[in-house]
């Protein structure tokens, strides 16, 4: 009988003594690995919409379809659009037409300086030669003054030729303006024509997809949204509590299990802690200069970034549940 008791005594103390180490075991583990349940799975979401009114022609995607950079995702009927740079084309035209007429008369007008000037230069030189005849008194007066005459009206010939010139460049520089307006109209209806066609704008999944043929959407009005899932793209958010922050710093190992798959283990790093707690960024932040304030402990949002090809399946999608621990002992 007494040695039952004492073989019950040393299993009970064996048991308390396993109990001990355990538990002390766990102590120091939780000390230094650092975990918590309350972690997500955050991703950009890229938002397409159209940039231009009108009826969509095609929607060429699905829900949770992948697409490329660049793919086709819908149309929008281009009619308008395309008799718009119609009519910008023909104005382009019309005012490269006027700098052609208007380069043609500035080459007249000068032209007409060129003879303007030789008609000149021979009145001058008549002039002169009148002008000896007439100092030696060979010829009558009434004949040099209209030689002289002659001279100076050559020379307002001369002047009135040089402003139509000028005339004629001010012509040209505004139809030059013209076009440039032109070209910057037909550019502007080109460009509208092309958000006719509206593309991916990242690899990813096709997500909320809104859009459907035959529906009129306005400028900015959504269609779908692509969400990537490259190793860049997504991250876990994870919220600690304020008390277990202390050994927290960017770049310790962190290890994940996605409750999608509790036996697949993801591993990452710390990247940043977040400059406040959720309840300091929520659209209500909580009223504490009250008289029934009670003390709670608050979460603080830590980014953890995945080691590359952590998750080379994209098995990780946004929102999934996370339970994340931060080894600490570096």
């Amino acid at each position: 009988m007494l040695s039952k008791k004492w073989i019950s005594l040393a299993a009970i103390l064996a048991v308390a003594a396993a109990g001990t180490a355990w538990g002390v075991a766990r102590w120091r583990h939780g000390q230094v690995f650092i975990g918590t349940d309350n972690a997500y799975v955050k991703g950009h979401v890229t938002s397409v919409a159209s940039r231009i009114p009108g009826p969509l022609l095609t929607v060429e995607v699905t829900d949770n379809q992948f697409v490329r950079a660049g793919q086709v995702l819908a149309t929008v009927d281009p009619r308008d659009f395309d008799a718009n740079a119609a009519r910008a084309e023909a104005s382009l035209q019309e005012a490269s037409s006027s700098v052609t007429l208007d380069q043609a008369r500035v080459a007249q007008a000068q032209a007409q300086v060129e003879a303007a000037l030789s008609q000149k230069k021979l009145a001058e030189t008549e002039l002169a030669r009148f002008k000896a005849l007439y100092e030696r008194q060979s010829i009558a007066k009434q004949k040099f003054d209209h030689v002289q005459t002659q001279a100076e009206v050559a020379g307002a010939q001369v002047d009135a030729a040089r402003k139509q010139v000028a005339a004629a460049q001010g012509l040209l520089s505004v139809s030059r303006g013209k076009v440039a307006g032109a070209q910057a109209a037909l550019a502007a209806a080109k460009l509208q024509r092309s958000y006719c066609t509206i593309v991916a704008p990242c690899d990813g999944y096709v997500s909320r997809k809104m859009g459907e043929a035959g529906m009129v959407v306005a400028p900015g009005q959504p269609i779908c949204a692509i969400v990537p899932l490259g190793q860049e793209e997504v991250w876990i958010e994870a919220n600690f509590k304020e008390t277990q922050l202390r050994r927290v710093r960017p770049g310790q190992p962190v290890k994940l299990v996605a409750d999608l798959d509790e036996k697949a283990v993801f591993g990452g790093r710390v990247e940043s802690i977040s400059a406040g707690t959720g309840a300091a960024f929520s659209l209500l932040p909580a009223e504490n200069a009250t008289g029934n304030w009670v003390k709670v402990v608050q979460r603080v949002p830590v980014r953890i970034k995945l080691d590359p090809g952590a998750d080379p399946a994209h098995r990780l999608r946004l929102g999934l549940t996370v339970s994340a621990e931060i080894d600490t002992r570096d």
